[in-house]
């Protein structure tokens, strides 16, 4: 009788444990769910950018160098699993050009652009969790300014309510909107107060009319909300 009662008392004491530990872990499995499925989602990030060549026509060459940029992504959770958005990206490398003639000699130009990108993404985060790995692919456009006039100055004058007659000069420069797209792989991290970071490498191609495509990598880095 008396070994049945301390039985009974171990199994308890047991059972009281396993529950215990059921309870915790339940807990904690909450506590690492996300939130964020059916909400929106907006992000600041900095970014660096990789050096890159472009390959022209005749043995025209472009040598990108590194450079640090900024951007912002707003996007919508379909589900702990699916994001949609959208991703702005500026940034102002410096490169060397190197322009061929007819007769073969070269010369070199060294000078800043301006590289804008804004692409539409499907990000997928393998686990429905707070802390998880993920991948993107996505699309859009990108716009590219040499800084390098394409012609002689213009002025423009009007009249002016206030100031009366005005004349301003201004100066177009080569430039161009080309398609682009993007593949992704990362990491993101929610706090419990809505926050979230993410650290990830993207690889972007730019679709360029009179070379080879521009591939350029980025090392992102974010921090942004969920609401």
């Amino acid at each position: 009788m008396l070994m049945n009662k301390v039985l009974m008392s171990k199994l308890t004491v047991v059972s009281c444990a396993i529950g215990f530990l059921a309870s915790t872990v339940s807990v904690d499995a909450n506590a690492n769910y996300t939130h964020r499925s059916d909400k929106w989602e907006a992000s600041f990030k900095v970014l660096n950018s990789q050096s890159a060549d472009i390959n022209g026509q005749n043995d025209s060459t472009i040598a990108m160098k590194s450079d640090y940029g900024w951007g912002f992504t707003f996007g919508y959770n379909l589900n702990p699993h699916i994001l949609i958005n959208f991703d702005f990206s500026s940034t102002t490398p410096s490169y060397e050009a190197t322009l061929v003639k007819d007769n073969g000699s070269e010369y070199k130009v060294n000078h800043k652009m301006n590289l804008f990108d804004s692409q539409f993404n499907v990000v997928y985060s393998v686990f429905a969790s707070q802390l998880t790995p993920y991948v993107q692919a996505g699309a859009g456009w990108s716009y590219l300014d040499s800084n390098i006039a394409d012609g002689p100055p213009n002025t423009v004058c009007w009249y002016d309510p206030w100031w009366g007659y005005i004349c301003e000069g201004y100066q177009s420069t080569y430039n161009d909107t080309r398609f682009s797209y993007n593949v992704a792989a990362g990491f993101r991290y929610e706090l419990d107060n809505s926050l979230f970071f993410r650290a990830s490498y993207k690889q972007s191609w730019i679709d360029l009319s009179h070379s080879s495509d521009a591939s350029i990598g980025s090392y992102h880095l974010e921090i942004g909300s969920i609401f």
